[in-house]
């Protein structure tokens, strides 16, 4: 659906879908590769990783939350509460699928299986389902960004945050 809406307006809906975007496809895709890489000299990247990636899932949800009460333009509002609900259901598979993760290397140690078979456990149930879901997330949010850029609202984010009374 397309919607009147200043450049302004269409900047700032644009913003919180470019951080989900930079959390998804930097944060999950190359500092993830790079911590893999170094996980053998040092922890630190690995937990840098997680902590950068909450941070900015905690960013969107709190900007999003605000919004609410602070935004006056529907379609800004509207794109933020799409990129907040986007982001919780990303944080949940990121808690979910990360924990499976952990249960699963540490497990299968505990359990007396070879450093292989943990690494395949953790890799096909946990590590490749949420790799799935980021590039999954990765084109829905590039399609989110592109039409926050050209002043379109997905018939989605409508029915999840209708228009007040006077815009409809």
């Amino acid at each position: 659906m397309n919607i009147q809406s200043s450049e302004g307006e269409r900047k700032r809906a644009r913003h919180l879908h470019a951080v989900l975007l930079f959390n998804l496809v930097v944060n999950h895709i190359f500092l993830f590769l790079m911590a893999l890489t170094l996980i053998n000299q040092s922890s630190n990247f690995l937990i840098l990783h997680i902590f950068l990636s909450i941070v900015l899932l905690g960013y969107i949800l709190i900007r999003a939350k605000s919004a609410l009460t602070t935004e006056s333009s529907w379609y800004v509002c509207c794109h933020w509460q799409f990129a907040a609900k986007r982001a919780r259901l990303f944080l949940f598979l990121f808690i979910a699928l990360g924990s499976l993760s952990v249960l699963l290397y540490y497990g299968g140690h505990a359990m007396g299986m070879k450093a292989v078979a943990s690494w395949a456990l953790t890799g096909g149930f946990g590590l490749l389902p949420f790799m799935v879901a980021v590039l999954g997330l990765i084109v829905i949010e590039f399609d989110a960004e592109h039409q926050s850029r050209t002043g379109k609202v997905p018939a989605g984010a409508i029915a999840y945050y209708p228009p007040p009374k006077e815009n409809a």
